[in-house]
């Protein structure tokens, strides 16, 4: 759940954010250790964000961002990564049709934890539905701890076997 300043926050900076060619797909405001960290993670809408992305983004917004939150702070701001974390309906609605890994609260009836087809998301209710094998399973989304995407690192190694030297993966390698 947001935060009100979190609120704010992606507020100011939304439209700058479009402006320059992302998105946003979460802020998160937390205390981490003794320290306070505003965590920015971006989406690009056509491509990857990359390190420099990151950069212009985060030099971009400091100033406004130092405006709403009063104290010390970390601004971190990145790409969502392979597997990425679905932390509000918008990126459940995002992902929808795609496979995603769910981690309940508590165990239920079923168990704790599910890897399944991202089948329905209800707004109105908030709840998901994921295709489990043969069944299909409605989580609500105040019972759950964790989600995020999956990425089949083994499908991708498979398709491109024949283009991958291992002896060049392995950074233990002696030449």
């Amino acid at each position: 759940m947001k935060s009100k300043i979190e609120d704010k926050i992606e507020n100011e900076i939304s439209v700058r954010i479009n402006e320059l060619g992302f998105e946003i797909e979460y802020i998160e405001y937390v205390k981490e250790g003794d320290r306070n960290i505003l965590r920015i993670v971006l989406d690009k809408k056509d491509g990857i964000v990359t390190i420099d992305d990151c950069e212009l983004v985060s030099r971009d917004v400091e100033d406004r961002v130092d405006k709403l939150i009063s104290g010390e702070y970390v601004l971190e701001v990145s790409s969502p990564g392979v597997e990425r974390q679905i932390k509000n309906l918008r990126l459940y609605n995002k992902y929808l049709n795609n496979e995603i890994y769910v981690k309940l609260f508590k165990k239920d009836e079923d168990g704790k934890e599910f890897t399944g087809i991202l089948n329905e998301v209800s707004d109105e209710e908030k709840y998901i539905v994921l295709k489990l094998d043969n069944k299909d399973k409605k989580i609500f989304l105040k019972d759950i701890a964790t989600a995020h995407t999956v990425y089949d690192f083994d499908a991708v190694l498979k398709q491109n076997s024949d283009n991958i030297n291992l002896n060049k993966l392995n950074k233990f390698n002696k030449k």
